[in-house]
């Protein structure tokens, strides 16, 4: 039951039961989660819309509103647990540093991870002042080769004024973003550039093995001048995709998709089968067999993630089947031939 005093906030701090919330005028205040939230294992996270009381020296959390969209990723180990990152994005900028840092498969992930939370992905590419320009240029082609229609935003150092104005379309309207990838390729130093002042602690690539250090270890919520909300997110070195859409991982790979629609058959796998307009790409240079193989294992993440083997195979069985009710009905076809 909610207080007659309940007020609307949105989360803008969470580490374990430690919260802070923001209200509709940008003021923070210290929250703690209702008794019911916690008997029932219900915890915001960043960017959560929460009804609250205010109490004498903090909110009280008594309800978390509807989600309109919600970023996740898995976690490491045999649990395969879904860990929210941020909720009720409208735009989520995965960053990616020109030197060390670039790979492409790892920007697939985050793009699927993005098209599966219901926000719209935005690739940012930071320190392209560290390498040549025609490293620059190579680099910027293979992304856009990648992840066709998903816009580039390409930032330098000491390019202050260029940086802002590429950011303003997706800050107009109270929109909420977050930056998301590894760390140290820059995200802390970009919130800091939007908000016109260090929020955020900021720390380079190591010079010994170009990892990147941990600077933000909880996610934080930080008020724009325009009213948007950005979010800058901890540091993450790997991305599990497991249990996303399927039509988050075709949505990454719309390449590959178009291609597939023109294979010789429905369920083709790509492999050895005759007619595959997706290999046949390969053979012919339009396409890279990594992008293949990047699909090949995301997809596999996706779909197979917690099975046994033998349940891997039935699953790939029927799939390969699926036009005629899968592989069980398809033998009991073949025994009244």
């Amino acid at each position: 039951m909610q207080s007659k005093n309940n007020q609307k906030f949105q989360v803008s701090f969470q580490a374990q039961d430690n919260y802070r919330v923001m209200d509709q005028n940008g003021n923070e205040k210290l929250a703690k989660l209702s008794g019911q939230l916690m008997y029932n294992d219900k915890r915001p996270v960043v960017g959560d819309y929460v009804n609250g009381s205010p109490q004498q020296d903090f909110v009280l959390i008594e309800q978390i509103e509807p989600r309109k969209s919600k970023l996740t990723r898995q976690t490491q180990g045999t649990d395969q647990r879904e860990h929210v990152i941020a909720a009720n994005l409208d735009y989520v900028f995965i960053t990616m540093s020109l030197n060390d840092d670039f790979s492409l498969t790892r920007l697939d992930r985050y793009t699927t991870l993005v098209w599966d939370s219901g926000a719209s992905p935005v690739i940012v590419l930071t320190k392209a002042d560290l390498v040549s320009d025609d490293e620059r240029t190579d680099l910027v082609e293979q992304v856009e080769d990648n992840s066709i229609g998903v816009p580039i935003i390409i930032t330098e150092q000491d390019q202050v004024a260029e940086t802002l104005q590429q950011f303003e379309p997706y800050l107009n309207n109270h929109q909420n973003i977050a930056f998301v990838g590894s760390s140290g390729v820059g995200k802390s130093t970009l919130v800091n550039l939007l908000m016109q002042r260090v929020v955020a602690k900021t720390k380079g690539i190591r010079a010994d093995d170009s990892k990147g250090r941990h600077t933000t270890t909880s996610s934080a919520l930080h008020l724009l001048d325009n009213g948007s909300r950005v979010i800058d997110t901890p540091g993450i070195r790997t991305v599990g995709v497991a249990n996303v859409d399927e039509a988050a991982t075709q949505q990454s790979f719309a390449d590959i998709m178009e291609l597939a629609a023109n294979c010789r058959f429905k369920d083709c796998q790509h492999n050895q089968e005759p007619g595959c307009a997706v290999k046949a790409a390969i053979e012919a240079g339009e396409l890279s067999s990594s992008r293949l193989n990047s699909f090949r294992k995301l997809q596999f993440e996706s779909q197979y993630a917690g099975l046994t083997a033998k349940q891997i195979e039935k699953t790939k069985m029927d799939r390969m089947f699926s036009s005629v009710g899968g592989a069980k009905q398809f033998k009991k076809q073949l025994k009244h031939k």
